[in-house]
């Protein structure tokens, strides 16, 4: 079970809230993953200290990768996602429910937009990742800009450019989407187990 959304919608609460209540069914397990891990937020740390790669394109780290860099940053951003994918995997085997707050969507919106460029969909990265998502159970959470904007800790222009791609592709890959911004997180979960139920 996937949640989806962009920063500040509402994934870690309602995943933590999720957890607890399928506790009671059986072992539960919370994963987490965004972009930017292992060796490329190594990296990207290092690469912050200098002035030619300034930039807002990646709010955690304030990089931006130079557009002649950027296929090979895409690489590296795939290759640092396996180790957490194959944990997620792995979990799967000692758990009977699997809560993963942000998914293979989230990540492929991350690297749209902190890459700043569509062509992560023509590259063979891009491609499996899609290919990925539709193997996971994506509910996706979401709410207006401005609600976004009060919760979340990276700027409102980092969060437009989430929300433009997240809407198209939720609508092709999501089971099911739920408007956090105007219901309590109860309620919110509430649509999430109506939503599993429904995809069983």
């Amino acid at each position: 079970m996937v949640l989806a959304g962009a920063d500040g919608s509402g994934k870690t609460t309602i995943s933590r809230l999720l957890a607890s209540y399928l506790s009671s069914y059986g072992s539960t397990c919370v994963h987490w993953f965004r972009g930017t891990h292992l060796f490329t937020s190594v990296l990207a740390c290092l690469l912050s200290r200098f002035q030619v790669f300034y930039g807002d394109c990646n709010p955690y780290y304030g990089v931006c990768i130079p557009e002649k860099l950027r296929a090979l940053w895409l690489y590296l951003e795939f290759l640092s996602l396996l180790p957490h994918y194959f944990t997620r995997l792995l979990l799967r085997r000692f758990c009977r429910f699997v809560v993963c707050d942000r998914g293979v969507l989230d990540f492929v919106v991350w690297l749209v937009v902190t890459l700043d460029t569509l062509k992560v969909f023509r590259s063979l990265c891009g491609r499996f990742l899609l290919r990925l998502v539709t193997r996971e159970r994506v509910v996706y959470l979401y709410a207006d800009i401005d609600v976004l904007a009060r919760r979340a800790d990276v700027s409102r222009k980092f969060i437009v450019k989430e929300l433009v791609v997240y809407s198209v592709l939720a609508k092709y890959v999501s089971s099911c989407s739920i408007d956090t911004g105007v219901k309590s997180p109860w309620e919110v979960l509430r649509g999430v187990l109506k939503c599993l139920e429904v995809q069983r």
